[in-house]
């Protein structure tokens, strides 16, 4: 629906939404994962942590070299995609790529760097909620606990689940707070509150912003209807 519906209130097609939405989930994917790997517990075995901080690092370099240099990479890219098999999946592979590196040529550099900095304060925003939300219940862990809590919560996503992650989520939290010294069974429970209140405070709060949205320019078509209009594949 973000595609889709979205793109003639913004005057711009599902494409271009759509490359916006693939570098959106590159900078959340990296944030999360540097605030992960510099908060981890110690309990981990030591090659997990050395294959970690090898996956940073490769991540930054190639994330800097998107931003940075995305206005070289077009030529390059063509070049790859045109020596793989053709078939539909390299060929949607390679326009959605192309359109991510159109999007950050046009957004330049400076324009990059502001994104980059707009994802780590976004981010900041949230661990926040996990740290206020662990003083105020008087849970005892270490000052990295909620760090660790909030980017490997929302690592978890990536896991096949049920719907808004139950349980990976929940699991996540708790090995976080646990890996940081506090208790396996409050940790468990205290995983369980703070999806809760996520789901409440952050989804809930989108979803009545979309219904405002809805009633003011969406208000002809019923929802249900408008979502089986949607086209089956992404652009």
């Amino acid at each position: 629906m973000r595609i889709f519906t979205y793109a003639p209130d913004l005057g711009t097609s599902p494409s271009v939404i759509f490359s916006t939405v693939i570098l959106e989930k590159l900078l959340d994917v990296f944030v999360v994962g540097l605030i992960f790997v510099r908060t981890m517990g110690t309990d981990l075995p030591a090659n997990i942590r050395r294959g970690a901080d090898a996956a940073l690092i490769v991540s930054t370099m190639g994330l800097l070299t998107l931003m940075f240099g995305a206005s070289r990479l077009e030529g390059p890219a063509r070049t790859f995609f045109s020596r793989l098999p053709k078939n539909k999946l390299v060929r949607k592979v390679e326009h959605w790529f192309l359109l991510a590196i159109s999007t950050l040529r046009q957004m330049g550099v400076v324009g990059n760097i502001v994104l980059l900095i707009q994802s780590f304060i976004i981010w900041a925003c949230e661990g926040m909620i996990f740290v206020s939300a662990i003083h105020l219940v008087g849970l005892r862990t270490g000052p990295l606990g909620p760090w660790e809590a909030v980017s490997f919560a929302n690592l978890s996503y990536m896991l096949p689940s049920s719907p808004g992650a139950i349980g990976p989520f929940e699991w996540a939290v708790k090995t976080s707070l646990a890996s940081h010294g506090a208790p396996q069974g409050l940790s468990a429970v205290f995983g369980l509150a703070i999806h809760v209140w996520m789901l409440i405070a952050v989804t809930g709060a989108g979803g009545v912003i979309f219904l405002i949205h809805r009633i003011r320019i969406h208000n002809h078509t019923p929802l249900l209807e408008e979502i089986e209009t949607l086209p089956t594949e992404l652009p």
